[in-house]
């Protein structure tokens, strides 16, 4: 179904039903468009028992040829990015072991990747990239979230951290990452940037935060 490249409900892909097809003329595009041929419309009579007959001659043109460009799927993109599923960065806690103790920094880091997801804008087959562009950190205590263009890093490199000042029972850092698109018409060579921004959130498993206590004892170390 083609209602024109800027309507959403236009579609590409569908087929034809057993009496009629559809025929196309050639057209030069650029190296980062996509060719649509002119769509013209055939029919045949099918006989009582089945039998197809002979094609009509094509008349005028149900869709003229042309050359879609990014400019033309940009705002379909833009929906494209904000509701394809994309893989959530993972979400890593150090000390590693499900603790930590209450005036001693906890690290969170995450390990984030580029995506590249295949998908069709009105039945052209595109590629959308998404980039991880900001990290927002919430830690569980009520402490409000911290928003970072670091992911952070492992010990001793480490650029993000959370100080607990309480014990708490199985408190959860959350990580939401905000993610930036590009996309191309696939096979082309070009991205495009895309309008707009996608979401993902990610938990650690839960963390005990426990208060570290000194006291004095009378037995002597080992090796006193």
């Amino acid at each position: 179904m083609f209602n024109g490249l800027d309507d959403p409900t236009s579609d590409l892909s569908g087929r034809c039903a057993e009496w009629e097809r559809l025929v196309t003329e050639g057209l030069e595009c650029d190296a980062n468009s996509y060719y649509l041929g002119a769509l013209y419309r055939q029919t045949r009579e099918i006989g009582a028992d089945g039998t197809p007959g002979e094609w009509s001659t094509a008349g005028a043109p149900v869709a003229d040829q042309s050359c879609v460009t990014p400019a033309d799927l940009a705002d379909e993109a833009a929906r494209a990015l904000a509701t394809l599923t994309l893989a959530p960065s993972p979400v890593v806690v150090q000390p590693p072991d499900g603790w930590t103790v209450v005036n001693v920094p906890t690290i969170a880091y995450t390990e984030p990747e580029e995506q590249v997801l295949d998908t069709t804008l009105l039945g052209i087959p595109v590629q959308i990239r998404a980039t991880p562009r900001s990290f927002t950190w919430d830690y569980g205590d009520g402490s409000g979230p911290v928003t970072t263009t670091e992911p952070g890093a492992a010990y001793p490199h480490h650029t993000v951290a959370h100080t607990y000042d309480q014990p708490a029972d199985r408190v959860t850092i959350t990580l939401t990452t905000t993610w930036s698109g590009q996309f191309r018409i696939t096979g082309t060579p070009s991205w495009t940037d895309v309008t707009g921004t996608a979401t993902t959130t990610s938990a650690a498993d839960p963390l005990q935060v426990y208060e570290a206590r000194s006291r004095l004892v009378t037995d002597d170390l080992p090796g006193g």
